[in-house]
């Protein structure tokens, strides 16, 4: 109620939420609790004012509470226009603590406030009604998670609470609540990081992992393999793709994942890595530490291949610490190159010739015959660039490396691939552990795609077209993806005949021609007597690991199989691929944790029936609660660790201040694939454009050109138009000038 003469403001509320001198409490936090549920009924807000200790700094003895508006605003500069919420109200309620009880009792009480008081739908808006509690705390982490946003979560919880006056905090309450978090967990990231490793391998004995620091004990580089990784390697571990990417982590630290394929074709992890260079120093320990960690002995259980970009760090410490390895370079990287190293008219003229010389000379004496044709043809015999890719082509050109077993790969796309994909679950904000956190999810919907493969080679019979016992014999052995692969080989193979060249008792030599098309090459077929095994000049079975058409024209035609013969069949592209134990360096078997995973499953299905069953009875509920409780006491001797973390309660961990500190969070990298700092287009016309010569068209190479490379004239045949308006005179035949494109 108003007074007219002091404009005094009295609550209107309930009597018992009226506090009463001597009223008498427990704590003080029951103090805090009582005047604040008293100031939201009469639409104030509250804070802790006073606060005065016995001698000795141990007891509380007296503790007072006011009104939000209590005291005068102070006015500092101009900066932030802010309002000025403090009138110097006099509201309050003071307790001190009774010597003989120690409980407190109320002994001031301001009823009165100088100022209006807040309407019940603008209750929720005042800072000590509102905040965000433990449980949606929980909820906001596990949202987080999965990527969602913020404000999405706000959104979600006003839902929940069936509209957002009801949530309890507004949406700045949330984002704070982040920015604490992060505050909390400042500096301790590389403790944080060593805690989850080590829970980890606390639910998965086969877990590996290593961690170094420097003098500061600031981590620079990590290793990490889980079982089911190893596992995986021992099964598909013969090619290896290896890339680095940044902008994982708010570090900088490059992220250095070891990928291969599976025998469903899918991209799979092996092993990862954070690193603070890329010096040839730390590649070789990273390759160490990789060997190390799979199954078997190094450097025996080293990959046949493994493929890389031509970085000469990653060069040097494959040739030393995988001499067993055939080194590849990515040959996408190489032919991505083309457009940039050669001029736009040399490009367009010459790169199918270069194109089709890489992928269709059969023999290395071919490829050489037809590059240095190509090159004296369009005069590049002076471009440096074309000489030092020729002098590698013993590392990339696929007839000079097909020989070598590399499960039909011949760049690291798929590692460029795996690096989008997992860029949809992690993002440069990111800590260590925040990072480890969201790349395990991606890692479980990866493995989930691997999952439902195998469901459906298993529900599924695939699709056989000719009707032959052979094909039958392939569906049944292959997984999907590679019977279907084999099954185009063997109706190619029927197309071919075979041609006796040469016999003696050890082998027979033969050539398979392609019929009726007399243009087609000739392959040349090798078929040795004592260890049964025929192969081809065109390496398929080398390189590929499955039979090729001309092989199976031989199997069909001369040996007249039914089935196809054992020595053809690679394991690793069979449904059989993963059925065999698994054993690490010192002998002990590898064992996945899915029958946790699995155990872990059926349990939660149970769970959420007997919810579903419950919740829609009072009764119900109350006696499923009661039985859980009594339950959960049961099990306690049976449980070793109870403790088991997810990753919402590592999160939670920094606000334990017994943590053990072992590692400090790291320095900022900057990798030398991080570049410059980004100029906008206005900076860098201001930088390159040089006034007196115009824009440059990067097509013909003129300067003053009102067009660039992807209008350019010259390109498409047009007379050039200045910036003046008038016609270049350089033109060309509009037949000779199409551009054409190839990608691999």
């Amino acid at each position: 109620m108003e007074s007219k003469d002091d404009q005094v403001y009295i609550p209107q509320v309930k009597a018992e939420l009226m506090p009463k001198l001597y009223q008498e409490f427990e704590t003080i936090d029951d103090v805090a609790a009582f005047y604040n549920r008293y100031a939201k009924e009469a639409g104030f807000s509250i804070r802790s004012h006073s606060t005065a200790t016995s001698k000795d700094k141990k007891q509380l003895m007296r503790k007072e509470y006011v009104c939000y508006k209590q005291g005068d605003s102070k006015v500092e500069g101009e900066k932030r226009k802010r309002g000025l919420p403090k009138v110097g109200c006099k509201a309050r309620i003071a307790v001190v603590r009774k010597k003989e009880s120690g409980r407190y009792a109320i002994s001031v009480f301001v009823e009165a406030h100088n100022h209006p008081l807040t309407s019940p739908p603008r209750v929720h808006l005042l800072r000590s009604h509102r905040g965000v509690s433990e449980v949606n705390t929980v909820l906001s982490q596990q949202l987080s998670l999965v990527n969602v946003e913020k404000h999405k979560q706000f959104e979600f919880f006003g839902v929940q609470a069936g509209g957002i006056q009801n949530i309890g905090f507004i949406q700045r309450d949330l984002y704070n609540y982040g920015r604490t978090c992060r505050e909390e967990k400042k500096g301790r990231d590389g403790d944080l990081l060593y805690m989850h490793f080590e829970n980890e391998k606390e639910k998965d004995s086969s877990f590996v992992y290593t961690m170094d620091g420097d003098e500061e004990n600031r981590v620079t580089r990590c290793f990490w393999a889980d079982s089911i990784s190893r596992r995986a390697y021992s099964f598909y571990g013969d090619v290896v793709i290896f890339d680095t990417t940044y902008n994982t982590n708010r570090y900088g630290m490059i992220f250095a994942p070891f990928s291969g394929v599976n025998n469903h074709g899918q991209t799979i992890i092996f092993a990862c890595a954070f690193l603070n260079d890329e010096t040839a120093d730390t590649f070789v320990w990273l390759f160490k530490e990789f060997l190390n960690a799979m199954p078997g002995d190094a450097p025996e259980n080293a990959p046949k291949m493994i493929i890389t970009d031509q970085d000469p760090a990653m060069t040097k410490a494959i040739s030393e610490a995988l001499p067993q390895t055939f080194h590849r370079y990515c040959s996408w990287h190489i032919l991505n190159k083309f457009s940039e190293k050669l001029d736009a008219i040399k490009y367009r003229d010459s790169y199918q010739d270069f194109h089709s010389c890489i992928w269709n000379s059969s023999s290395r004496e071919e490829f050489d015959s037809r590059w240095i044709e190509i090159i004296e043809k369009s005069g590049l015999s002076d471009n440096k660039w074309l000489e030092s890719i020729y002098e590698i082509r013993s590392s990339w050109i696929p007839a000079y490396v097909n020989h070598v077993f590399s499960a039909g790969m011949s760049s690291s796309q798929r590692a460029e691939s795996q690096h989008s994909f997992f860029k949809n679950y992690v993002s440069k904000w990111n800590s260590l552990v925040e990072f480890m956190v969201q790349f395990k999810r991606g890692l479980l919907h990866q493995r989930h795609y691997e999952l439902e493969e195998d469901h459906i080679n298993i529900d599924e019979k695939a699709k056989t077209v000719m009707s032959l016992d052979i094909e039958d014999h392939m569906a049944k052995v292959y997984t999907r993806k590679l019977f279907y692969e084999v099954q185009e080989q063997l109706r190619e193979s029927f197309k071919y005949k075979l041609e006796l060249v040469f016999e003696n008792v050890t082998q027979e030599q033969f050539k398979v021609i392609r019929k009726n098309i007399d243009t087609c090459k000739s392959r040349e077929l090798t078929y040795e007597k004592k260890s049964d095994f025929a192969s081809c000049s065109c390496r398929m079975f080398d390189s590929q690991g499955f039979p090729c058409r001309h092989v199976l024209a031989y199997l069909i035609k001369i040996q007249d199989v039914d089935k196809l013969p054992i020595q053809y069949i690679l394991k690793r592209w069979t449904k059989a691929a993963r059925h065999r134990v698994v054993l690490d360096c010192n002998g002990m078997e590898i064992k996945d944790n899915k029958a946790l995973l699995a155990r872990r499953t059926k349990l939660f299905q149970h769970a959420t029936y007997a919810i579903d069953k419950v919740m829609v009875s009072d009764e119900a509920t109350k006696l499923f609660m009661e039985a859980l409780d009594a339950f959960l006491e049961n099990i306690k001797p049976l449980v070793s660790n109870e403790g088991g973390q997810t990753a919402v309660d590592l999160e939670n961990e920094t606000n334990n201040a017994t943590i053990r500190h072992v590692f400090n969070e790291p320095h900022q990298v900057r990798a030398k694939g991080c570049g410059r700092r980004l100029k906008k287009g206005k900076e860098k016309r201001k930088v390159n454009v040089n006034a007196s010569q115009g824009r440059q068209c990067h097509g013909c190479g003129l300067f003053g050109q009102s067009h660039d490379k992807r209008n350019c004239p010259t390109l498409h045949g047009r007379p050039a138009i200045d910036e003046n308006g008038d016609s270049s005179s350089t033109s060309m035949d509009e037949d000779s000038c199409s551009s054409s494109h190839l990608a691999e």
